[in-house]
């Protein structure tokens, strides 16, 4: 039976983001056949290179879309009598509950849709190949020994279709091997000098971030009703890490800026967005201005040890009257140390809820304001 196969020529577009004090724009497809997308809505232009001859038409407009709002039901205001009746507490009560993020999949900005879908294809297109590869291996396996035995028995002197079989054969496993290596989208960053310093300091505030002795995921708060605790708020926490890193299917020449989430989408910020991670298949783009990142500065009851690069700022007891003096009732009553963390709570309307805690105080919050001033020069999109 001759062999059949198809030649692939799936070439994926280059996405170009263009950062501003205008907001993020981002550009996907080629030159003279490209949609563009900025917080207003979705444009295709059309042209001919080299001609003059261009056309520009809006293909979709944010504002009669229904983006929803996100509440989540932990959220609870506080009052200010609440927070006098605990003297130590682990958090805000607003963050009671769980601290997740919703689906990665349901949180990308409009203006960001298009890049996603980009990069979606050439991740499914990398696992057809992957799936393609054994087979045509297999292939070629076998017609380089038929190409053999037909040597040996002077077949092949005669019949030249060995020789062709295997040729065919081998050149396309060469073709889709190195289709395999170029299924990543090409990401391009145009933006002003003054952003280009801010980002610059952002990325140095997260390398000294980095380094803090201690980085904990937050997944969960909740009011401590143990009578004569100390604690207002019991919560759940595990150690984490921060990094440069990129996606796979991203081609770009810098990595994001990368932390790890251990109870859902883990989040990889890139100059001008962030994506939200699960999986390749299941992932969110959300533009910075739509990010938001608050610091809180946090007194922690530390019964572990306590890292280096923390502050402790004073001592109470297990177990403690309203006076602050520790409860003679209780014959095991042990002193515990308050030590001053800093919180980074990343936000945003689509559904980004994730909360990190820093033994390093004063890094936590220099990362915060060097975040905000760098998103503070683009302009937020508006979807009303």
């Amino acid at each position: 039976m001759p062999f059949k196969f198809r030649r692939r020529q799936k070439l994926f577009p280059g996405v170009y983001l263009n950062i501003s004090s205008k907001g993020l724009s981002a550009t996907v497809g080629i030159k003279g056949l490209n949609v563009n997308l900025n917080g207003k809505g979705a444009y295709l232009n059309t042209g001919i290179p080299g001609t003059g001859l261009s056309s520009r038409s809006k293909i979709a407009d944010w504002s009669t879309g229904d983006k929803g709002t996100y509440n989540p039901a932990v959220l609870h205001p506080s009052s200010a009598s609440d927070l006098e009746d605990t003297p130590y507490y682990f958090l805000p009560k607003q963050l009671e509950g769980e601290i997740k993020s919703s689906s990665a999949d349901s949180v990308t900005s409009s203006e960001l849709s298009q890049v996603k879908e980009t990069f979606l294809a050439a991740h499914q297109e990398k696992q057809a190949i992957l799936v393609e590869v054994p087979v045509v291996t297999k292939q070629v396996r076998d017609a380089k020994r038929n190409r053999l035995l037909s040597k040996l028995f002077l077949i092949g002197l005669f019949i030249k279709k060995f020789d062709e079989d295997y040729s065919n054969k081998a050149n396309y496993l060469d073709e889709i091997l190195n289709q395999l290596v170029n299924c990543k989208v090409q990401l391009d960053i145009t933006t002003d000098a003054s952003i280009e310093i801010r980002y610059a300091a952002l990325k140095s505030s997260f390398d000294e971030l980095s380094r803090s002795h201690k980085i904990w995921d937050k997944t969960s708060s909740n009011r401590n009703f143990e009578n004569k605790s100390s604690a207002g708020h019991v919560i759940t926490r595990t150690i984490t890490s921060l990094s440069h890193k990129n996606i796979e299917f991203i081609n770009a020449d810098f990595d994001a800026l990368y932390f790890k989430n251990q109870n859902g989408s883990d989040i990889y910020i890139y100059p001008g967005f962030a994506i939200l991670f699960d999986s390749h298949q299941n992932f969110g783009m959300v533009s910075l201005p739509e990010l938001k990142l608050s610091f809180r500065s946090t007194r922690f009851l530390e019964e572990e040890i306590i890292p280096q690069d923390a502050t402790v700022i004073g001592r109470t007891w297990a177990k403690v009257n309203k006076d602050g003096t520790p409860d003679r009732r209780f014959k095991a009553n042990r002193q515990i140390p308050i030590v001053q963390y800093g919180e980074l709570e990343f936000k945003s309307d689509s559904g980004v809820f994730e909360v990190f805690m820093f033994s390093n105080h004063e890094a936590a919050k220099k990362f915060a304001a060097s975040y905000n001033a760098y998103v503070s020069t683009m302009q937020a999109p508006n979807h009303n």
